[in-house]
């Protein structure tokens, strides 16, 4: 596995290969564009969701990829704000600090709900590395297809790190260099 820059010392996408093996595109950057697509979003939305107004349902996806990218570039750009700002432990239960920590990135809206999900390891203060994303069809994550895959690539990308005796930022460095 394969590891890019996003942000200097901040941010980190895994490269994760596609069935072929020939993926070369960081998470971050396939997921944007996947949700930016709007003939993905329509035929995601005709096939997983009962919504009456599939427009505004792409639409406000749209949207939200818009604000994904703001808020990266906002904290990338300005040293008093940090990545935990966005990201937070994938499992509400977790309340103290653990060692690469499982996180999920998401924005919020005053009228409605968030549907991406990126999903990240916490690899110390104000470091990520993302694994992945996906679209949230329901309360819990568990259950769908698509978010399954995701989350088991957040396990295969953390046991891939573990192996590689990365548990804090040096150690981390260390394998990227």
């Amino acid at each position: 596995m394969k590891i890019e820059t996003i942000f200097a010392e901040q941010l980190y996408a895994f490269v994760i290969p596609d069935g072929q093996g020939t993926s070369n595109r960081n998470e971050l950057d396939r997921l944007l564009d996947l949700w930016s697509d709007t003939g993905y979003l329509f035929k995601f939305a005709k096939e997983n969701l009962t919504v009456l107004d599939i427009e505004k349902y792409v639409r406000d996806r749209l949207e939200d990829v818009e604000q994904i990218e703001d808020i990266i570039e906002k904290i990338s750009n300005n040293s008093n704000l940090k990545f935990e700002s966005f990201f937070q432990p994938l499992h509400h239960e977790e309340y103290q600090l653990k060692i690469l920590s499982q996180q999920k990135g998401k924005t919020k809206h005053k009228h409605r709900r968030n549907d991406l999900r990126l999903f990240a390891i916490k690899i110390d203060e104000n470091c990520f590395v993302i694994t992945g994303g996906a679209i949230k069809l329901s309360q819990t994550l568990q259950g769908h297809s698509h978010t399954s895959i995701e989350l088991d690539k957040l396990k295969i990308c953390k046991a891939f790190l573990q192996e590689n005796g990365v548990f804090d930022q040096d150690s981390f460095y260390e394998l990227i260099l």
